[in-house]
């Protein structure tokens, strides 16, 4: 009978196995080493918390970083959504910092136009805007046909109506009363077509009427160059009984939204403002409502009234 060891027999490992431990042993070398062979890459930084980006920066958390209005294009930069302006006649002598900013100029150079102001200084004509030293590049040339100077011509006016004056023996076009004309007496200007003559009224209908012939300006799609050939054509006289006005005390939130002049959130102080405080006294009373800067008080006061 053949004499067995039970012990020596359990830790003893046949061909089979000791081939298998092998490549076991081979395999988890291989991966282990593998990291030490392979090419060391960068490693991905991940972008830091709001709020130590925040504090790093020099802002409170929440704080949004003020961006130029004109910053260069970068070469293979993606650009977000632009900045929204708005284009509108102003006077530089009187236009104030939230009116600067709504043109697009940031509020450290607005503050630099009003201590100019402060300090005694005047713009006697359009071009004198040019003094600010700090304006961002190709600023003047956006708004310049927009300034409006009390006693100055507006860049271009004088060499539009020459360019455009009829010629001897013939004769022009005829002043337009701009809150009683038709299509048809819009479409005898030059350069306005019927698309123009309609988006015209249908701006004037919906602002109630203008009350500056610069309004029309405004209009849209109408290039500036046609509005500085037909504005010497252009008049408020006639007939018309004037703008048409809301009453403060009792006009409803649906009847004001749809002022071109009046946003859902202007609307909303007006009619918050008249529930916490009782009835408008004088149309002078929209200047309590937050929202009202004196820039958009000058356009939105022609068209209210608390009689």
């Amino acid at each position: 009978m053949k004499k067995t060891h039970p012990v020596k027999d359990y830790f003893t490992f046949s061909r089979k196995d000791r081939l298998a431990a092998g490549a076991l042993l081979l395999v988890l070398g291989g991966l282990i080493g593998l990291p030490y062979l392979m090419p060391d890459r960068p490693p991905v930084l991940q972008p830091l918390p709001d709020s130590l980006v925040s504090v790093r920066a020099g802002r409170t958390p929440g704080e949004e970083p003020e961006e130029p209005a004109w910053a260069p294009r970068q070469v293979g930069h993606r650009p977000g959504p632009p900045r929204v302006t708005e284009r509108f006649p102003f006077d530089p002598n009187e236009l104030d910092a939230a009116g600067w900013v709504r043109l697009g100029l940031p509020g450290r150079v607005a503050g630099t136009i009003l201590k100019y102001r402060d300090r005694g200084g005047r713009f006697r004509r359009p071009e004198d805007l040019r003094k600010i030293w700090s304006l961002p590049p190709g600023f003047y040339e956006e708004v310049a046909p927009y300034i409006r100077i009390a006693g100055a011509e507006a860049p271009g006016l004088r060499t539009a109506f020459s360019e455009h004056r009829p010629p001897a023996g013939r004769e022009g076009p005829r002043p337009v009363a701009l809150n009683e004309a038709d299509s048809a007496a819009l479409e005898r200007l030059p350069g306005i077509g019927a698309k123009l003559a309609s988006r015209i009224i249908r701006f004037r209908d919906r602002l109630g009427g203008f009350h500056r012939v610069e309004q029309v300006a405004e209009t849209w799609g109408l290039p500036d160059s046609t509005f500085r050939r037909i504005q010497p054509y252009l008049t408020l006289s006639g007939s018309h009984p004037g703008v048409r006005k809301f009453n403060l005390n009792s006009a409803t939130k649906e009847e004001l939204k749809v002022h071109p002049y009046l946003r859902w959130n202007l609307v909303n102080a007006l009619i918050e403002y008249r529930n916490r405080h009782g009835n408008f006294q004088s149309v002078a009373d929209l200047k309590k409502v937050l929202l009202v800067s004196d820039s958009l008080y000058e356009r939105i006061a022609p068209y209210f009234t608390v009689e």
